[in-house]
């Protein structure tokens, strides 16, 4: 049974939520239903925004806020969303990883939330947002090893970091070419409602069934 536990000492600096859902039975196979799709969804971003209204976009506006409030300048890191949304509008096309990693992509161009997924496999339950304690190390994907220092937000399970909110998932745990099981995760935000961030979440988890199968077996929001 999956489930998350949000720590006092993070609800006392921050009112967010975390939505997750696992969808099992995956098969990761190329297909030209996503390159529509990703077409469809590009064109729809250029029509619908400009670059110079990207960081005034509620939702994004919201999450560079949250980013000062953790100490990160967002003109330099920026959320996850953002920065996909820009790519489309300065037509360098959205970034093309695997079905998983497309899919919650994807979502979060529509829905400009964040998202990350992890191969089930290799998490154990249960999960929790925590501060980090000063001098935890991570390698992130891409082999990025980064000390923490007591101030960052991270997603745990039983056992180790999943993610370091603001700089990026775990590469122990990452999905690959063989994951069957995955773990959807939906970064809430101070200021959004439970009700958008469940639609978020839902919605990555369709993308992700769509374009690589598998049965959604559960969605939930914590907060």
């Amino acid at each position: 049974m999956m489930r998350l536990v949000i720590d006092d000492a993070v609800r006392k600096k921050f009112e967010i939520s975390v939505g997750i859902a696992a969808i099992r039975g995956v098969r990761q196979k190329e297909s030209s239903e996503i390159i529509k799709a990703i077409t469809e969804v590009e064109e729809a971003a250029k029509s619908k925004y400009s670059i110079d209204e990207v960081k005034d976009i509620r939702i994004i506006r919201q999450q560079r806020d949250f980013f000062w409030r953790m100490g990160v300048d967002p003109t330099k890191v920026r959320p996850a969303s953002e920065a996909l949304l820009r790519r489309i509008l300065l037509n360098k096309g959205l970034p093309r990883v695997s079905p998983i990693v497309d899919a919650y992509n994807l979502a979060s161009v529509k829905t400009l939330l964040t998202f990350s997924a992890f191969d089930m496999k290799r998490i154990a339950p249960p999960l929790s947002v925590r501060l980090s304690r000063a001098g935890e190390e991570v390698v992130l994907i891409g082999n990025r090893r980064k000390e923490l220092t007591g101030k960052e937000i991270v997603l745990t399970d039983a056992a180790k970091i999943l993610c370091v909110y603001v700089h990026g998932d775990m590469d122990e745990t990452k999905v690959t070419d063989s994951t069957t099981d995955v773990l959807l995760v939906t970064y809430g935000i101070p200021g959004m409602s439970h009700e958008e961030l469940k639609e978020g979440t839902i919605e990555a988890s369709k993308y992700i069934k769509k374009f690589a199968g598998g049965e959604i077996v559960l969605e939930e929001v914590y907060v």
